[in-house]
């Protein structure tokens, strides 16, 4: 038998194959598995007849948020036309009309009571306390005005206004310069007054001032404060204070060398952040010199108090 010659037959072979393609493959689509069709959940599909596209409902799916309709204006200048943020390039910012501006240097202002409230202690004398602050500035030059100071129902007062230039040294920490004047009982005090105010590793709030008055009078004052955050409205806060002076003032019952210190303890809620009431107590206690003349005037060196109040501020 004479072999057949495939390379002969090649073209007429192709041929035939092609022909038959499309009933092969329908053959084999219709030996598929129709038990494993049966199996599927029918109910779960669409059957629908699909929307034409000029349906309403082939439009509700559109996410017309996200198409960009805007052109660039004429005005625009040709993108990567502008100079790198580093400038470099041979044109800067200002020529594109793009000038660069800080938020920070719009005035504005505060007033914050730290404390505003009563107290009574322990020999029955209540008084009315305050601690409160003003400002008006910017973020790096303010005007500043302090007060703190207690009235006791029988007459008694003593406190302090201060004034200062707040000027902005690092981040967090103000440097101030200014005057302090004492009111209350016994003669009025000036002092020329240097300072800086800020906060200590942790969030501890420091203040530290020094004071030089006439007739060679100085001064020292530190307090420091933290807020410890119990919930986001229950705020516990630690506050500690003290004072030394350089020379005796014994009209005022002040002693050289540490005169007195004072720890308050006050749990604060906060209603709103502008307006939180609290209650705490306070702990005082006078050294040196000055613990003697309030022996000498009739008065304990070591006193504490009940103490309650609001915070606010606007």
């Amino acid at each position: 038998m004479k072999p057949i010659s495939f390379q002969k037959h090649a073209p007429a072979l192709c041929a035939i194959a092609l022909a038959l393609a499309p009933p092969l493959a329908a053959a084999q689509a219709a030996q598929m598995d129709h038990a494993g069709m049966s199996g599927m959940d029918h109910g779960s599909m669409d059957h629908g007849q699909a929307p034409s596209p000029d349906s309403p409902e082939s439009h509700q799916g559109m996410d017309h948020a996200e198409a960009n309709h805007d052109a660039p204006g004429a005005d625009a200048p040709p993108v990567g036309s502008l100079p790198a943020s580093d400038g470099e390039g041979p044109r800067g910012y200002d020529s594109y009309g793009i000038h660069p501006h800080m938020m920070d240097n719009a005035p504005t202002w505060q007033v914050l009571f730290d404390k505003f409230g009563g107290s009574r202690n322990r020999d029955g004398q209540n008084a009315l306390e305050w601690d409160g602050r003003f400002w008006f500035g910017t973020a790096t030059d303010r005007l500043l005005v302090k007060s703190e100071g207690e009235r006791e129902s029988g007459g008694g007062s003593d406190g302090k206004v201060e004034a200062f230039w707040s000027h902005a040294i690092a981040p967090f920490w103000d440097l101030q310069l200014g005057a302090r004047r004492d009111i209350g009982a016994g003669p009025k005090r000036n002092w020329a007054a240097v300072g800086v105010e800020g906060l200590l590793p942790y969030n501890i709030e420091l203040t530290a001032t020094a004071y030089a008055g006439p007739s060679g009078r100085s001064a020292l004052a530190l307090k420091a404060e933290y807020d410890l955050l119990l919930t986001q409205r229950l705020i516990f806060t630690p506050e500690l204070q003290a004072s030394a002076y350089g020379k005796n003032d014994p009209q005022r019952g002040i002693g050289s060398g540490l005169s007195q210190g004072s720890l308050s303890l006050r749990l604060r809620y906060e209603v709103t952040r502008e307006f939180a009431p609290y209650f705490g107590v306070s702990f005082e206690r006078k050294f040196g010199q000055t613990a003697s003349y309030a022996s000498d005037a009739g008065e304990s060196r070591s006193q504490a108090a009940v103490i309650a109040g609001v915070r606010f501020w606007f």
